[in-house]
């Protein structure tokens, strides 16, 4: 379920944040539609990329049954 939301996160966060600097149109990303200014979008871009990163990375505890 962390992998999903982590590569929702990235395509969110990687895709705004390419169409802020190089197209800056108004498209299907989440914070092009919250009436932000630009560098705040930027750096919220950044934040979702980040934290899409660190959920894609993140591995879970394993929970051996052989165990406790």
């Amino acid at each position: 379920m962390f992998k999903v939301v982590g590569f929702i996160l990235c395509v969110q966060g990687g895709g705004g944040l390419i169409n802020n600097l190089f197209a800056g149109s108004e498209s299907w990303f989440l914070l092009n539609h919250l009436g932000l200014s630009t560098p705040l979008t930027i750096i919220g871009n950044v934040l979702l990329l980040i934290a899409g990163v660190a959920l894609l990375v993140w591995r879970e505890p394993r929970h051996d049954k052989g165990e406790g």
